[in-house]
């Protein structure tokens, strides 16, 4: 009897853990977005944390471990992740999570990218040629994503199929209904000139009808100099800037002397989920950025 219970215990457990898919993100946008479609049928976890910028991860063997244990690899890709995430796909030597298998997802397959440059080379900084991959600020690109990591769950797992489905549909019912509050919040804002630090939040300011007029980077990844900051401190003079705009993982003292120079606005922002205590979900995220603008601007 006892030797029978054991064998339904080992059973259960068993298949408890075959039936949730082991998803493994590099960002913590992904990890967040795809644990509400996945729900109980999926363990995610994150590669890059929210504090951390995501071009620069260093390729961790934990990190290799994970990766080798998942059957899902979702990525931003745009080269976002190139200087580490290659490393660990080829260190994890699963054929399932190569690139054009199904294992291996990059969500930026479901969008339209802004930024893209023809022709671009290093000496215009760290460029993202195919285009700007931080548009997971983007609500409305956001849907298209959570299409894609929805479709990907069912074909993985079809038995839940259903689930992802309807998951899904309660996503994008919220995200709706979040724009619409967001867009209200910032609508008296419309054509406020930013400075931003990098271009993490070009699609938030596009999408909300903000102009940006330039960035505290000298080039993309180059930090700023001086004379860099004189020229800016005209730039807003002249454009009437209203507000600067640093990602909280980089250093906030040039924004600092930019903001006093001026009469702009420093806000301090979350580049990703999880970037601080009221980020822990892409929806909490989102609000703190739109809280943080309409105080900022007030």
């Amino acid at each position: 009897m006892l030797t029978k219970i054991l064998i339904l215990i080992s059973s259960f457990s068993l298949g408890t853990a075959i039936a949730n898919l082991r998803v493994v993100t590099t960002t913590e946008d992904l990890r967040s977005v795809t644990q509400s479609l996945g729900g109980e049928f999926v363990e995610v976890s994150s590669i890059a944390k929210g504090t951390q910028d995501p071009h620069f991860v260093e390729a961790k063997p934990s990190y290799l471990v994970a990766v080798s244990r998942a059957d899902l690899l979702i990525s931003i890709g745009l080269e976002l992740e190139s200087g580490w995430l290659p490393l660990l796909i080829r260190g994890a030597r699963q054929p399932k999570l190569m690139p054009g298998e199904p294992g291996c997802l990059s969500v930026s397959e479901a969008i339209t990218p802004i930024d893209v440059r023809v022709q671009a080379d290093r000496s215009q900084g760290d460029v993202h040629p195919l285009g700007n991959p931080h548009f997971m600020a983007d609500p409305d690109r956001v849907i298209s994503v959570a299409e894609l990591i929805s479709s990907r769950l069912s074909q993985l797992d079809p038995p839940h199929a259903k689930d992802y489905s309807n998951n899904l549909s309660s996503f994008k019912k919220q995200q709706v209904e979040k724009i619409a509050h967001w867009k209200k919040k910032l609508a008296p804002y419309h054509g406020t000139k930013v400075i931003g630090y990098h271009m993490s939040f070009n699609y938030l300011f596009k999408y909300f009808g903000f102009e940006i007029v330039g960035f505290l980077e000298r080039k993309p990844g180059i930090q700023p100099t001086a004379q860099h900051i004189l020229s800016l401190i005209k730039l807003a003079q002249d454009q009437k800037v209203r507000l600067i705009a640093v990602e909280n993982f980089f250093d906030p003292k040039p924004g600092e002397t930019l903001a006093e120079k001026t009469k702009a606005k420093l806000v301090l922002m979350p580049a990703y989920v999880g970037g601080d205590e009221k980020s822990k979900t892409y929806h909490e995220w989102m609000d703190h950025l739109v809280d943080d603008l309409e105080k900022g601007l007030k």
